[in-house]
């Protein structure tokens, strides 16, 4: 058999050998980084993927001195291994490195010597990026770890659950199991029924299980044992709650299982009785029982006292809103008689006590007008459940806004405040008259301001934010804050702060009644939310509203 003769350049291509061309493209194709470093370790050669990684923009590696290409945190450990190449030593290791991108990424490297002429003439540098590699082994070797985690935990709590289960059985002193014939009659007697009841087996084998129940206990419903068995055996297991006897001792309360057992072909061998002495729950229930009794006839009591509370409030509203604005609207008509009456006079008594006096009461009678009006305000709150709903804080504070500047006059008023405002949940009425008095006090704190400064805003609630105790508060909350640049006041030293007609200062420095506070933390308590204020003397306050947001935070 002949062989064909190999074929001629022309027939595989026009090239006959490669050409330098042809290898180095072939090299700047390949994905491992390649470079050659003479004996001075200047660099002579490098192909593009090396270049990717250690060239910088307008440089060229050609020439470049080796070390300037590593890093400076890696030279003790790069320079080294270089060194030991050109003394004719292969190198192989590995170490990580930043890539141009940001990336960190591992490299293999290898430095082989070029020796010649039994010398060492330079090296040749072969470089690896083994970064997938290499997180696939740090996943492998977190995926272990993570295991070995696991199994040590599995057999820690496998360890524990065995212990406990010892614990368990060694500790059971309140338990017994015995067995019963289909009839009811005792076939087998264990140490810990013999220990719970004090009757040797001797005197309880053969005999029926009737023999434990104390029917002469007072309370005691006889039980009918003949259809508890029956039970049992037809339907696996019956449950019975009642007194037994203990020989010598007085009855116990127990709570009695019994179950049928059946061998693998469904045939019955017998019953397992299987008893806990329940006496002391028994006693606690009926303790517990007593106490929820009192505990109701409280209630009943406190109830009855609460709804003649409420018809007392109820009077003394009626008495405030009728009774005693009678003679207050008396008042008021006698001094716009009296101002009448001494209308001709005015010049002659401009500036005497009987004008000041007059001004005195008249001022008097309007603040106690507004007292009274309050009082009963806060009255109905206290009887005034919120109706829940979703509002949008974005109208509702930009409403309190344009009220209050209405009561500004010509004052210079700074407002900082967001257009964005979350939706939460209560009820709209109310929420602006909260609104409306953290801004009137602002206002009225802020009027000895040749600037006032009013800012408003909001943000998620945090755990350290004050809750009232005794609310449920639900999962999302939202914290509403108001700050001033006012008069404000010691508020560590403050003492009733929230007290109907508490004042912080004078009337004589700034008009009021002292019920706004007040008012505004029952409005958010109402809400299940909190009112807190925070302030110093001469530097203003800051009042924070919590309140709960709706199932949406959306701008409104």
């Amino acid at each position: 058999m002949s062989v064909p003769p190999p074929p001629s350049p022309a027939a595989i291509g026009t090239l006959a050998v490669a050409t330098p061309e042809l290898i180095s493209s072939m090299v700047d194709h390949s994905p491992t980084m390649l470079a050659y470093f003479d004996s001075n370790l200047i660099c002579r050669y490098s192909n593009a993927s090396y270049r990717r990684v250690f060239e910088k923009p307008g440089t060229s590696l050609e020439g470049a001195h080796f070390e300037t290409l590593v890093q400076a945190d890696k030279r003790d450990t790069v320079l080294p291994h270089a060194r030991a190449a050109l003394a004719g030593e292969p190198q192989d290791y590995e170490y990580e490195r930043t890539a141009p991108d940001g990336r960190r990424i591992h490299v293999e490297v290898k430095y082989t010597p070029d020796v010649r002429d039994g010398g060492v003439v330079g090296m040749f540098v072969e470089l690896h990026d083994i970064t997938g590699h290499k997180q696939i082994e740090d996943l492998v070797l977190e995926s272990n770890r993570e295991l070995e985690e696991r199994m040590q935990e599995r057999s820690a709590r496998l360890f524990e659950s065995e212990q406990r289960f010892r614990l368990m059985v060694d500790g059971l002193k309140d338990y017994c199991v015995y067995f019963l014939d289909e009839l009811g009659y005792i076939t087998d007697w264990t140490d810990s029924a013999q220990r719970l009841h004090n009757v040797p087996a001797p005197l309880i084998l053969r005999q029926h299980v009737r023999m434990l129940m104390d029917d002469t206990h007072p309370g005691q419903q006889p039980p009918v044992l003949a259809q508890l068995l029956r039970q049992a055996i037809d339907t696996g297991h019956s449950e019975l709650d009642g007194w037994q006897t203990r020989q010598g001792e007085t009855a116990f309360w127990a709570h009695t299982t019994f179950t049928a057992l059946r061998d693998a072909d469904a045939k019955l061998l017998g019953l397992s009785v299987i008893t806990k002495d329940m006496t002391e729950q028994k006693r606690l229930e009926d303790v517990m029982s007593n106490l929820n009794q009192v505990l109701e006839k409280r209630v009943q009591e406190r109830s009855r006292e609460l709804m003649v509370a409420n018809r007392d409030i109820d009077a003394l509203s009626h008495m405030v809103s009728h009774d005693l604005r009678a003679p207050l609207r008396h008042i008021s008509g006698y001094l716009a008689l009296l101002h009448e009456d001494l209308a001709p006079h005015q010049l002659a008594l401009a500036g005497t006590p009987v004008m000041q006096h007059m001004a005195a009461l008249d001022q008097t009678s309007k603040r106690l007008s507004r007292m009274i009006e309050s009082a009963l305000e806060y009255a109905r709150l206290g009887r005034t459940t919120a109706e829940r709903g979703p509002v949008a804080l974005t109208s509702l504070v930009h409403g309190a806004i344009a009220e209050a500047k209405t009561t500004c006059g010509h004052r210079a008023v700074e407002w900082v405040v967001p257009d964005d405002w979350p939706v939460v949940r209560g009820d709209a009425p109310l929420l602006s008259k909260l609104l409306g008095h953290v801004l009137s006090n602002a206002l009225k704190y802020t009027g000895k301001r040749p600037v006032a400064h009013i800012e408003m805003g909001w943000r998620s609630s945090q755990p350290a934010d004050p809750q009232p105790s005794g609310y449920e508060h639900p999962g999302r909350m939202v914290t509403v804050w108001v700050k001033d640049n006012g008069a404000g006041f010691d508020s560590d030293q403050a003492q009733n702060l929230y007290v109907m007609f508490q004042r912080q200062h004078h009337t004589m420095d700034f008009d009021g009644t002292g019920t706004g506070l007040a008012l505004s933390q029952r409005i958010a308590r109402l809400h299940g939310g909190a009112f807190h204020i925070r302030s110093q003397r001469n530097q203003g306050c800051l009042v924070s509203v919590t309140l709960p947001l709706a199932d949406q935070v959306s701008a409104g």
